[in-house]
């Protein structure tokens, strides 16, 4: 059987927080504490109480808490096994204990500029704003531009950002912010043996033509 500190922190690095993180959550349902109490309690030179315990078992998603913490032998007999495991049920009936996930906040560029969905506007410059993220936005975008027109409805409205992974290419088919003749534009890249298009979802407009293909640059993919 290992000590506790060394499963807690091996519980913990797998969750992927880290001790502040755990910290705060704590603080937030029961008696508030530091992330030096949390350090300790993983390197063995304090122990955690029975509540702290059994709420880091719902932060760490540990459904057996005798096979994480005491192996196979246990010095309990099956009377307190049973009395840990209806405190725990407890505990997560509560909604004061019941898992949150914290909230990952990133801050990802904004254009002011917005890439058009109807004539097009220059894009390549320092003219944005950063803008506080949250898990909403998928991780893999690298900034967001604000849709001008309506060529992209229903996909996209008027002044609705849409969120981009910068790459220097695209795929067939694939929903992008383009750079052509100096201006940047929300399209659908289309590749066919007849050329390279910019196409708009809404069929009102219409493919613009990739004529002078060394003026015409991706920005990225369109990721949400």
């Amino acid at each position: 059987m290992q000590p506790i500190g060394i499963t807690l922190r091996a519980l913990r690095e797998g969750a992927g927080l880290s001790q502040i993180e755990v910290a705060q959550w704590l603080s937030a349902r029961c008696k508030p504490i530091k992330s030096k109490a949390v350090s300790s309690w993983e390197c063995g030179g304090s122990l955690p109480n029975a509540e702290q315990l059994l709420l880091l078992c719902d932060l760490y998603r540990v459904d057996n808490v005798r096979t994480a913490f005491l192996g196979k032998n246990s010095g309990l007999n099956e009377i307190g096994l049973r009395k840990l495991q209806e405190y725990a049920s407890l505990l997560e009936e509560s909604s004061r204990y019941r898992y949150v996930p914290p909230v990952r906040l990133r801050t990802l560029r904004l254009y002011d500029l917005p890439a058009s969905a109807g004539t097009g506007q220059y894009l390549d410059n320092d003219n944005y704003e950063l803008l506080e993220v949250d898990s909403s936005v998928p991780l893999s975008a690298d900034f967001g531009v604000r849709v001008s027109g309506d060529s992209m409805v229903p996909r996209f409205a008027d002044r609705q950002i849409a969120w981009v992974h910068e790459q220097p290419t695209i795929q067939n088919g694939e929903i992008g912010v383009f750079c052509y003749d100096g201006e940047s534009f929300i399209k659908q890249f289309r590749l066919g043996t007849d050329g390279i298009f910019m196409v708009s979802l809404n069929k009102a407009y219409s493919d613009i033509s990739i004529t002078n293909p060394d003026t015409f640059r991706v920005f990225g993919k369109v990721v949400g």
